[in-house]
């Protein structure tokens, strides 16, 4: 290679790392050994990792910006980024040793085969090799132009297979954000009225706004009952049915406005089966190693030791999966998993895992781990005892917007996280983990925003007045599809909000990210399958018990 090609290699590979939006570093750094690192050069190390924030103008948004979104979108579905058309290639050679960064480009293409010329599509990309159940997160940065960029920690030796995904269209997320502003929510929620001591009933819509000053009196204001956040159902039709004798709430599992066929073509996109939007086209690499080791060695800080600030980095990958095992990046795993470990931990303490179904996922894996028996009952919020050993393990659903589906729940049954922290004793030694997510993609980014940014002040009195309290945020986690309009794609958007909201915390709480182990590990369904759900539990135990 002459002078001349140097240099454009060069620039080349430093527009790159721009794009990507990590923090440069050579190759030999990724071949340090990750053991042992004291606490005092922790920071220091992990700042020597790839970031996912994105702080480059020309690597464009992690996310569509919002004068984008309010611009709006053609759907034409001729037009979309098509998984058969579109290209994944290397940047590089196809042979790493272990500790290598691998950069692929995605070019993507609608059916007809033209490159597309816009970015905003969000796209995933993993490695794998399902031989060893080994598999790692790439970080993707989106180029604007229709090229996309990955950037991916060669973890282990041997083989590894690159795929990508095409979770969410640009055309999808504009019109979706078009709903949230046209009609509020994606899904249909609504209440049961009852008449006490008749057979006196009625049904009617509920909503986190009322639309228009001339039908306020219509409405029934629940904004007390709802802890404090916007809530409200039409006054039932029958005149004998008042605002207090609400008793249930249900609602749709889809859309309920009318919509042309280009919109409806649009909307299944969310719904319908991931596997053709995962690009035909991969990548082989092969993967040697400097040592006996097939893996990376692992840190030796433990876990339980683990600075919180730390876990709030947002380093990419923070793990991955061997055997099917998930091991972290950032800490030793010192937990035992067995029972016994389990019980030690939890002894004389309540873990509180209040949000909605995917916390009651972790419920039901610790009650399969600890072996105790589960009063669980949907989404009625519950707490079961272990009288033999001394602990309590509770869930409650978040506060409205929930979306409890066909099933009929009692009015008392959510309740806001912020209530919870509040009522909780100065002499607490309990395990709180603050989570909310799936049910807020079907509403605006700053309802969101709104119900974390009430946590604060409660989280930061808990702190103050209960020294033993172990206080988490959960973060979003990945998936591939699911009904219509539940977007992982907001995921990131609302980890962004969680960091922003709780700066002023990250020294105290820990910050549990699942984004890059349920990456790693596909799911079709907003709920991950069991055994990765173990191993997120396991994770957050690692990290929460014994910590001082």
């Amino acid at each position: 290679m002459d002078i001349v090609k140097s240099k454009a290699f060069v620039y080349v590979c430093v527009t790159v790392w721009c794009g990507l939006s990590v923090i440069y570093m050579n190759k030999d750094s990724f071949k340090q050994p990750f053991v042992n690192i004291s606490q005092s050069r922790l920071f220091t190390f992990l700042h020597r990792w790839p970031n996912t924030t994105n702080s480059d103008a020309t690597s464009g948004p992690l996310y569509l910006k919002e004068e984008t979104l309010r611009k709006g979108a053609k759907y034409n579905v001729s037009t979309f980024a098509d998984a058969n058309t579109s290209y994944i290639y290397l940047k590089q050679n196809a042979t790493y040793h272990q500790g290598d960064l691998i950069l692929v480009q995605i070019d993507l293409y609608d059916a007809q085969g033209t490159r597309k010329k816009t970015g905003g599509d969000f796209l995933r990309v993993w490695m794998e090799d399902p031989k060893t159940s080994t598999s790692v997160s790439g970080q993707v940065s989106d180029h604007n132009n229709g090229s996309y960029s990955a950037a991916i920690i060669a973890v282990w030796a041997g083989h590894g297979r690159i795929r990508a995904f095409i979770a969410t269209r640009r055309e999808e997320i504009v019109y979706y954000y078009k709903i949230y502003e046209q009609y509020t929510s994606l899904w249909p929620a609504y209440a049961d009225f009852r008449k006490k001591g008749s057979n006196l009933t009625g049904q009617s819509t509920c909503s986190i706004t009322v639309p228009g000053d001339e039908t306020a009196g219509h409405w029934c204001n629940f904004t007390l009952e709802n802890n404090g956040f916007p809530w409200y159902c039409l006054k039932p039709s029958n005149k004998q049915l008042a605002c207090h004798m609400w008793t249930y709430s249900f609602s749709g599992l889809s859309f309920t406005f009318k919509l042309n066929s280009s919109e409806d073509s649009v909307t299944r996109w969310s719904s319908k089966d991931p596997q053709p939007d995962i690009l035909q086209r991969f990548v082989d690499v092969s993967i040697a190693t400097a040592d006996t080791a097939s893996t990376l060695p692992l840190n030796q800080v433990a876990c339980n030791k683990l600075p919180p600030y730390i876990t709030w980095q947002r380093k990419s990958p923070n793990g991955f999966f061997h055997q099917d095992k998930w091991h972290s990046l950032l800490c030793h795993d010192t937990l035992p998993r067995t029972i016994d470990a389990y019980r030690q931990c939890l002894k004389g303490r309540t873990l509180w895992l209040h949000g909605d179904s995917t916390s009651d996922q972790f419920k039901r894996s610790l009650h399969s781990i600890l072996r105790f028996q589960s009063h669980a009952n949907g989404h009625m919020p519950v707490t079961d005892t272990d009288w033999v050993y001394g602990f309590s393990v509770s869930f409650q659903p978040h506060e409205f917007p929930f979306y409890h589906g066909k099933s009929h729940y009692p009015r008392s049954s959510n309740q806001a996280q912020h209530i919870m922290l509040d009522r909780l004793p100065n002499t607490t030694k309990d395990i709180v983990v603050l989570y909310m997510y799936v049910h807020f993609t079907l509403v605006h980014p700053d309802v969101f925003r709104r119900h974390v940014r009430r946590l604060v002040p409660s989280a930061k009195n808990l702190l103050a007045r209960a020294s033993h309290v172990t206080l988490a945020v959960r973060g979003p986690h990945a998936f591939f599809r699911s009904s219509k309009g539940l977007l992982s794609y907001w995921g990131l958007h609302y980890a962004d909000i969680w960091h922003q909201e709780f700066a002023s915390l990250r020294d105290k709480i820990v910050y549990l990210d699942f984004w890059d182990l349920t990456t790693a590990k596909t799911h079709y369904d907003f709920h991950p399958l069991m055994k990765t759900v173990h191993e997120m539990v396991h994770h957050m135990m690692s990290l929460l018990c014994h910590r001082k």
